[in-house]
This record gives structure tokens, sequence and C-alpha cells, in this order.
């Protein structure tokens, strides 16, 4: 048998290909771009092919095959014929036909595996420029610039002619007959040189139109890059029409369904569906190889194993699997571009330019550079903002970069680049969000959530407590503002449960945003307690500014905890410390909070007064969140004295400013309930105040929830709905009492005296009654229990579990849990047993309520 690069084989294979498509050896020698005398030579046997010769000629042959078979099988040089249905994307298909019909160079671009080219097809095989011939081009096989041109005049069965250049006879064909349009399926090796033919044959046909599939842009003039966008997934909050409606879940049904005829949608949960085609970032391929899984593993299983199945594709198909399709693009880039886009993988969310040029370490125009380079090929999504735009990889397209990043030793170092930029992201952050750049920091530090909290483990992890603490103490008004208390809280107390009896800034600054974070959650008692450590370290070190907010904080949660005179001391010392470092802005805080004070008192008019003053202060410095707190403590006073009219228009200007704040939004709201309660507007207050307290819950500031429910109760019992009313107010009273809140406590049982007629005693004697507990106005208990606890005792003895006892009492499973560890330990017992024999034994034995 004789070798393939032998002068025998290759002789008969130029012969063969020169009849097949109609050329001399002159003509065929121009397209294999060497001299007629070379091909003589070659055809004869005199003269043995070069390696890179004979990847030419088997370029050619693969074309000519390929036009061969395509004729055989449409009789044109049309589409490839589809294998499976297509699925979904209509609108893309709209504005895709619509753009055809507008330009004559339209790329399509994304990354492998995105569809480009079934949705190319798609959208020629309906039509979208009538009357044109479509000629389907495929570079797959085109490894050579040279045979570019050839493939091209193998598709359109061009036969070079005696003494004409190639590209004449190609631009002859495509201007006789019907206009034509080229569809160059795959551009992305040979970007420079299917730039260069465009160019000429654009020019030297009027009525031609191209269109090209690429993963990198060609960058010509007149080129119109269209970027395939991934399939359109299901919200979270996605109903089950929405998640059917989906083109990412449609495509996965017909796919799975292909794979296994008895799969039925129904046969599964459609929002386990949902959630998978998001993990995948709605990518066709990746939907249609995880697909092939159902029938051997649960959606669920599929979902958690979803990056080892996309790689696990059997042999037959490997260059079908995702991880094969991303390595060609990756193969691509130059080796710097391929080590950059493994550092790119360490954002946990959005990024953007100056968040690039840290991780990297680089010059501004290198990370711009990069970017250009990662955007035009198609590795990196674009979000165009006013201001700036934003970066992001597909989640399963990050997953590979990692993998690279992991297996290069860039890794630690990238990592902690990341989070030391994130920690100073943090730092700026704490005095930005006071000022008037509020509202864009806000965004900024919303769009950085993810990777703000991977700064947090990798301090965790790699035991960096000074870093966790100033991160946590920088973002305590993020965490304030955008309701993440909880999570600030945990943070704050992971780093400073290492800090032992450390007492310099640091520590003192973590004590102080935990104290703020713990009064506004409604730990009261802990927020002193961490307000008044932080005062005993910042005293000391002079640090005034910082002791300003320690006493603020001593001040509120005193007032919650109905320790007026402590509030008091706490708020003018405030005062004092903003007056001695001439703090204006500061002032106008200290006076808002006194202010309160004289609300609380009854002093309305002193009250608004303060408030006015406050809020004059606070439009001088023009911080958005500031001057809505001002507005809605001045609309309280003006409601209690009948100043309804300017009530509403202050409130109005509030709200304008309170997007975004769940804790103002709830304060808004909840006084807007309030003013059309006074109005007699019950429909609109009920409205108002279930809008404050879905607000106040979302933030985590029980207080706010607690007046909303109030008011919602008595909306209730306007409405004649008595059962609800009395129900609510329980509700509100538990939730006061489980904060520690006496004055939210004192208003529940006011308005439960008011829908019952009842006074407190009585009313909480009925509720007790109708639980099944002691009819006697409080369950007995021992001295060393407190009331609630002895409630709790008396569930536990009636056999009730912990979810029953907190759903009798309203409270939280977990607060039960609490209650529970203290009476165990009060009473020194050992568990619910003895916990059941001691309250039966101690008069404290109940009866599971029938109803209640």
């Amino acid at each position: 048998m004789s070798e393939p690069g032998s002068t025998d084989s290759v002789g008969e294979r130029l012969r063969n290909l020169r009849h097949s498509l109609g050329l001399s050896q002159e003509q065929l020698a121009r397209r294999l771009d060497v001299s007629f005398v070379t091909v003589n030579r070659w055809e004869s046997g005199r003269t043995q092919i070069s390696a890179k010769a004979a990847a030419a000629l088997a370029e050619l042959e693969a074309g000519a095959n390929s036009t061969a078979n395509s004729t055989a099988n449409n009789g044109s040089t049309a589409l490839p014929v589809a294998r499976s249905s297509f699925v979904g994307r209509e609108r893309e298909l709209a504005e895709l036909a619509q753009l055809l019909r507008q330009s004559r160079l339209v790329t399509l671009i994304g990354p492998g595996g995105a569809g480009k080219t079934r949705l190319a097809a798609e959208v020629l095989s309906r039509g979208a420029v009538s009357g044109a011939d479509v000629v389907f081009v495929g570079l797959e096989q085109v490894r050579h610039p040279r045979t570019l041109a050839s493939a091209l005049a193998s598709r359109l069965q061009v036969h070079d002619l005696q003494g004409t250049p190639l590209l004449q006879s190609l631009v002859a064909a495509l201007s006789a007959g019907a206009k034509k349009l080229l569809l160059l399926d795959g551009a992305e090796r040979l970007t420079d040189q299917v730039a260069e033919l465009a160019d000429e044959l654009l020019d030297a046909v009027p009525e031609l139109r191209i269109m090209v599939t690429s993963r990198v842009v060609l960058g010509m003039p007149g080129e119109v890059c269209w970027t395939v966008p991934p399939l359109a997934c299901p919200s979270v909050a996605a109903g089950a029409a929405d998640i059917a409606g989906s083109d990412a879940v449609q495509l996965f049904i017909a796919r799975a369904s292909e794979r296994m005829p008895d799969f039925r949608a129904t046969d599964v949960a459609p929002h386990a569906i949902a959630e998978l085609c998001r993990r995948l970032d709605g990518l066709p391929l990746a939907i249609e190889l995880i697909a092939g899984w159902v029938g051997t593993l649960s959606i669920r299983e599929i979902l958690q194993q979803r990056a080892v199945l996309l790689d696990s594709e059997p042999t037959t198909r490997a260059g079908r699997r995702l991880a094969d399709v991303l390595q060609v693009s990756y193969d691509l880039l130059t080796v710097e571009q391929q080590r950059r886009l493994a550092m790119l993988s360490v954002f946990a969310g959005p990024f953007r330019m100056a968040d690039v040029q840290a991780v990297l370490d680089v010059d501004a125009p290198t990370a711009i550079a990069t970017i250009r380079a990662l955007v035009d090929s198609s590795w990196l999504i674009v979000t165009r903002g006013t201001e700036q735009n934003v970066f992001s990889l597909l989640e399963t397209i990050a997953t590979f970069a990692a993998l690279q990043l992991d297996k290069s030793k860039d890794g630690p170092a990238v990592r902690r680049r990341h989070a030391l930029h994130f920690a100073w992201v943090a730092a700026e952050s704490e005095q930005a969000l006071a000022g008037p750049d509020a509202a864009e920091w806000a965004a900024r530090l919303a769009a950085a959530v993810a990777d703000l909290d991977l700064t947090m483990h990798w301090a965790d992890e790699h035991g960096d407590v000074d870093l966790g603490l100033n991160v946590g103490s920088a973002l305590w008004r993020w965490w304030l503002f955008s309701g993440r208390l909880a999570v600030g809280r945990g943070w704050l107390a992971t780093f400073l449960a290492a800090v032992g009896d450390r007492a310099d800034e640091v520590t003192g600054r973590a004590y102080c945003a935990a104290a703020v974070l713990a009064a506004e959650n409604g730990d009261y008692s802990e927020a002193v307690r961490q307000a008044e450590l932080a005062m005993t370290i910042f005293g000391p070190l002079d640090l005034k500014p910082r002791m300003t907010l320690a006493a603020t904080v001593i001040g509120s949660a005193s007032r919650y905890l109905g320790n007026h005179e402590g509030a008091r001391r706490g708020f003018e010392r405030a005062m004092e410390l903003r007056a001695e470092l001439g703090d204006r802005r500061g002032m106008s805080v200290a006076i808002n909070n006194l202010a309160l004070l004289e609300l609380d008192d009854g002093n309305l008019n002193r009250a608004q007064e303060l408030f006015e003053q406050a809020l004059t202060i606070k439009r001088e410095f023009g911080e958005q969140r500031s001057i809505a707190i001002g507005l809605a403590n001045l609309a309280d006073a003006l409601i209690r004295t009948g100043q309804w009219d300017e009530a509403e228009t202050v409130l109005a200007e509030g709200a304008g400013l309170a997007a975004g704040n769940p804790q103002l939004i709830g304060t808004i709201a909840c006084n807007q309930g309030a003013l059309a309660a006074h109005r007699r507007d019950w429909a609109l207050a009920t409205e108002r105040f279930e809008a404050a307290i879905a607000a106040s819950q979302a933030g985590g500031h029980p207080h706010d929830v607690v007046e909303a429910m109030i008011g919602l109760g008595r909306m209730n019992a306007q409405a004649g709905d008595h059962q609800a009313a009395v129900e609510r107010l329980h509700a509100a009273r538990a939730l006061a009492t489980e904060i520690g809140n006496p004055q939210r406590i004192a208003e529940a049982e006011t308005a439960l005296a008011e829908v019952t007629g009842q006074d407190g005693a009585s009313q909480a004697a009925a509720h007790m009654a109708a639980t099944g507990m002691a009819a006697t106005g409080m369950v007995p208990r021992p001295e060393n229990l407190t009331s609630r606890q002895a409630e709790v005792l008396t569930l536990l003895a009636a056999g009730l579990s912990n979810k029953q006892i907190a759903a009798e009492l309203y409270l939280s499973t977990a607060t039960v849990e609490r209650h529970l560890a203290t009476i165990y330990r009060n009473l020194g017992l050992g568990g619910r047993v003895e916990a059941a024999r001691f309250a039966m034994e101690n008069g404290l034995g109940g009866q599971l309520p029938s109803a209640r």
C-alpha cells in the first residue's frame, strides 16, 4: 500500500481532484498556491509533495466531496439538513431577519455552544431575505488561508478559466442569476482571510449579502456584529406557565423526549428543570448535552452533577463535549490571553474595568486591551451602562476558566488580590454611602454582593481576622440599607469571636458596626453591650468620630428598650461629640434623634420643630437616605398634629428617595398607612400597611414590622374581620415581646384593648384561655422563669412540638429553642421529659387546645 505522502497516491489524487472540479493543472496550481511546474511534477511522480501542500490538498478534496454530497442530497448549495427540531427563539429570529434585510454583512458572534449555526440556518431557511439563493460554506475543514477562496469556488461549482483569476470567477458566479446570500460558518480561525474575501466580494457584487458565524468578530468596516444571546430562562420567581413557555425549558424537554420518548415534562418538578437551565446559562449545547442524561439520572441528580456530566459524554461524541467545544475557542487565544481569562474566573459576579486592573495586576491600557480581546472572542458578556460597562462570564464558561486557573500557579496570588481589592471597595463605600454619591455606591455594592461574600470567606479560610473585621466594619451601612442585617451580624460575630481581649481601633469599629446591626435587628440589649464595648475602646484612643456612632447606638437601643433616660444620655453625648468635632452633618442626626424622644413624650410641637431643623441641615449635604429619614419622621409629627396635606407632600418626597432601601420603604409605607387611616380610607391604609410589613420583613427590621402589623390589625377591625384583627395584634405583641421592645408591646396592647373592648390584663387572660392556658391573667411560674418561658413550658407539657409552640405563641422556632435552653439551664432539667414532669408537678401542665 502506498503511504499518504508518496508520489503514486498524490498523483492519482491530484488527477481525480482535477477531473471532479474540471480544472487544468495550471488552475489547480493556483488553488494550491503553487506553480504549474510543481503540480506537473507531483502528478508525474518526479517530486514528493510537502506536508504543508498535502494538507492544502486534503482540504480541497474535502471541499469537493462536501459539494458533491450537498448536490446529491439537495440539488443545490443550500443549508445543511437539520437532524432535530428547532425550538424557540422567535424574538431573535425576527430581530435577525430585520437586520439581514438592512445590512449586507452580519456577523453572529457567541461562545461555542451558543447555537450560532443553527440560528443562522433557521433564519435563512425561513426566507429572511426574499428571493435570495443561500450558499452555505462550512469553514471547519478550511485549515489554510489560501484554500478559503477555493472552498467557496468548490461550493459554487466554479471552474477555473485559463488566464482568469479565481476571485474574478467567483464574482461572476455570485453576480449571475438570482441575488446571493453567503453563509460563512465558523470563521473564528480565519478572521483576517474571511474579512479580506468578504470585503472584495461585497465591493464587486452589489446585490450580495454575507452572514458569518464566528466566535471572534471580523473587525472590518461595515460589519454588523450581533451577539447570539443565551436561551431565555425562567426567573426564580416564575410560575409553572412561565417556566413551560421559556425557550430553554422547551429545548430541554424536546431533547429529553428525543432521548427517551416516554419522557413527559409533568414527570418532574418544573422548578427543577428551570433551575437546571439557569445553571447552564441557557447555553443550547449545554442543555442538549445534559438532556442526554435523562433516563439515567433524575433531574435533581443531573442538577447536582451537571459540571461532571457535561464533561462525561461518550467517546463517540467526544467532539461534542462542552469542554472540547470551549477548548477550541481557548486555543484561539494567545498564551497571555488564556492566562488572564483564567484569572478573571475568580470573580463571583459582574466586574468593572477597575476590578480587572486590580485582579490582573496590570495597567489600564493592558486591562482594556485584554477585555477587548476577550469580548471580541465571545468569552465575556458586556452589560452596557450609562456611565460604564460591566462584564461577566457565563457560569459554564467560568467553570472552564476556573479549571485552567487551578492548573496554573497563579491561583493563590490572584485570589488574594481579589480579596484585597474588594476589601478596598468595602472601605471606600463606608463614607461614600453617607454622601451625595450614595445611590451610585449602593448599586456598586449590590452588583458586588457575591464578590464581597467571597472576600469574607477568603479571610475566614486564611485566618485573616483583621481583613474580616475591616471589611465587616466598613459594610455596616450597606448591610443596613440593603436589609442584609443577619448576614452582616453573622460575619462580624465570626471574626469578633477570634479577637480575644484586643482593644484596638479595628476591634472597636467591628463592635460598633455589630451594635448598629443588632439594634436594627431587634436585639437591643446586645446592641447596648457591643456599643458600650466600642466606647471603652474608642475613649482612650480619643476616636471621637467613632464614639459618636457608638453613643447614638446606645441611645437608639435604649429608646427601644423603654429606657428613655439612657436614650437621652446617649443622644446628648453624641450631640456633645458632634459639636466638639464641628460636624454639622452629624448634628442633624443628633437633633433628629432628640426629636424622636420629644415625639415619644408627646411634645409634638417641639418634635416637629426639631425635625424641621434637622431636615434643613440634611438638605445642605444632599444625602438621600438621611433626607428620607428626616421626611418620614417629620411626617409622623405632622400626622399626629392633624396636618395631613403637609404630611402627604412630605411622604411623597420621601417615597421618591427611598427606592432600593427596604427599611425606608417600610417606614414611608407605614406612615402613608397611618395617614390614610386618619382620613378613613381603610382600603388604602390596608394596602400601605401590608407593603410596610413586607418591606420591613425583607429588611430584617422587626420593630418596624410590629408597628405596621398593629396598623394592619386596626384596619382588619375597621373591615369587620374581628378574628383577623385580634390574631394580627396578638402576633404583633408576641413579636414585640420577643425582641424586648416595651414601647411596641404597649402599642400592641393598646390596639388590642381598642379592638376587644378589654384592658391589657383582661385581653391577655382571654388569650391565655383561648390557647388552653390558665385563665388567671398569667400562667403561674417559678421565680426564675419569665412569663413567656412559663408559657413555653406549659405548651411543652401539653405535648406540643417546638414548631407547634412557635405557632401558638407567634414566635420563631429558633426563639422557642432558645427559651427551652434557658428553661433547662435555670431549672436544672435534663430535657423535655424532665421539663414536662416539672411542669405537671408545679401546676403548669396544660391540655393541647382543640382549636385556636
